[in-house]
């Protein structure tokens, strides 16, 4: 066969010119064919890049946020853990002592029921009784270390001790800022700053001076005594703007504080006498950088138990067995 092809080959060499030009190159069908495919492969690929870039990004922001919200519910926990509410002092072993003193000293107990008697010893004056807490401008004063706030505000006397590096604040004191000082008493306060309020500014907007005070989660630490002059002065736009701006993606944050049998959406410790046994914290937040009809808020709840707390209805069974005796 091989030389029957060599014989005709070298017969007719126009065979052979023609078997190598249709070996040469490609259809126009095979060529179309081929680019169609290849849109079609590089158009996958692009939205499978496009689909893992969007999902990735989305995952991110989503995990960003949920670690900003289990910090900011770590932090408001362990302020609501360092709550103080001093217990009061039981007199009534020195009352029924000075009580004694008294009757013995007239000889013949006279003056035991006598009013003018607890008067001198200083006992039951109501001219002595001091009020429960009051309001200033929205912002509450109490006369005990305590807990008070109401659906959106909290307000908790915490007691730590102060650091070291909580002394170079009497060196360096930005004037537009209450100054601070270096206590174990402190006032910490919780609350939602509006976006166009006046209030605390934006540590990044700093960064581009057409950026003007947005809202967020305020947090604001000062010396109880501080607070409570400020408050009771009239010096209230310095408070106000007295804080730090934790995170501009809460627009939304609600307390509710429970006495054992309820949920309660206000709580005075001065007026109720202990703390609430939990608060739950439910907080929402949003994208800054997104428009917010382009996403839904989110919403993350937590609940903490205060270790200070004690039942209020123990205080209400003994004064009912007292009364009924």
């Amino acid at each position: 066969m091989i030389f029957n092809h060599i014989a005709l080959t070298a017969a007719d060499p126009s065979q052979l010119t023609k078997h190598r030009r249709r070996r040469r190159g490609f259809t126009l069908l095979e060529l179309f064919l081929t680019l169609s495919l290849a849109v079609v492969l590089m158009t996958l690929v692009n939205a499978a890049f496009r689909f893992y870039a969007v999902e990735m990004d989305s995952s991110d922001q989503d995990m960003r946020r949920t670690m900003l919200a289990s910090a900011v519910m770590q932090m408001i926990e362990d302020d609501l853990r360092a709550s103080l509410h001093p217990v009061p002092l039981d007199t009534s072993a020195l009352e029924t002592l000075l009580a004694s003193t008294a009757s013995s000293a007239t000889g013949g107990g006279n003056t035991g029921g006598d009013p003018g008697a607890a008067e001198a010893a200083g006992m039951d004056d109501p001219a002595l009784e001091e009020e429960v807490a009051t309001s200033v401008s929205g912002v509450a004063v109490l006369q005990t270390p305590g807990l008070i706030g109401d659906q959106y505000q909290l307000q908790i006397d915490t007691s730590r001790l102060p650091r070291l590096e909580e002394y170079t604040v009497l060196m360096d004191v930005d004037p537009g800022n209450l100054a601070d000082l270096p206590s174990d008493l402190k006032t910490v306060t919780y609350y939602v700053q509006a976006s166009d309020a006046v209030g605390v500014d934006d540590p990044l907007a700093k960064l581009d001076a057409s950026a003007s005070t947005g809202g967020g989660l305020v947090r604001r630490v000062l010396d109880r005594s501080a607070t409570t002059f400020a408050s009771t002065s009239g010096n209230l736009s310095a408070l106000g703007q007295t804080g730090e701006l934790l995170a501009p993606e809460v627009t939304g944050i609600e307390f509710s504080y429970w006495d054992g049998v309820t949920w309660q959406i206000e709580w005075n410790s001065d007026e109720l006498g202990e703390l609430p046994l939990a608060v739950k914290i439910q907080m929402s937040m949003l994208d800054p950088l997104v428009p917010e009809g382009e996403q839904e808020p989110r919403l993350f709840s937590h609940v903490v138990r205060l270790p200070m707390a004690k039942p209020i209805e123990e205080e209400e069974e003994d004064d009912l067995s007292g009364a009924g005796l």
